[in-house]
């Protein structure tokens, strides 16, 4: 059987995706930036996520999947239009949560995450997709 290699090694395009996954990864974007040049801001992030009140949560997310990935989050920079995998995953995860395909969300981090460090991702895309996309609880 043979393998479309572009297929295989594709990422989305920042330009191409729904409103909830580009305020994800850019938010991400932003906070690597800022953080790395000591410019960071609540309020800027707030614009990138498009809520105040999503900023506590969006840390918490940031927190959880800190300590639970096994390496470091790759992230492109705030330039580059394709999301890197590591973007693209957590932008998968966020949206499983906020549809509360739990199934789902467990089989894209099953072989790199074990139950409890599942459960804690989970907890926090949960709580930060509730505010910006209004899931019910």
């Amino acid at each position: 059987m043979a393998y479309d290699l572009a297929q295989l090694t594709y990422t989305p395009d920042m330009r191409h995706v729904d409103p909830a996954r580009g305020r994800i990864v850019c938010a991400l974007r932003y906070c690597h930036v800022a953080r790395s040049d000591g410019r960071y801001c609540a309020r800027t992030l707030a614009c990138h996520l498009g809520s105040r009140t999503a900023v506590a949560s969006f840390h918490v997310l940031l927190d959880e999947a800190g300590h639970t990935w096994p390496e470091r989050i790759a992230v492109n920079p705030p330039c580059a239009p394709e999301f890197s995998y590591d973007e693209m995953l957590l932008a998968d995860l966020c949206m499983a949560a906020a549809y509360d395909d739990r199934l789902d969300f467990d089989e894209m981090v099953e072989d790199m995450l074990g139950p409890s460090a599942r459960h804690a991702l989970w907890c926090a895309a949960r709580r930060l997709m509730r505010i910006l996309v209004g899931t019910p609880q």
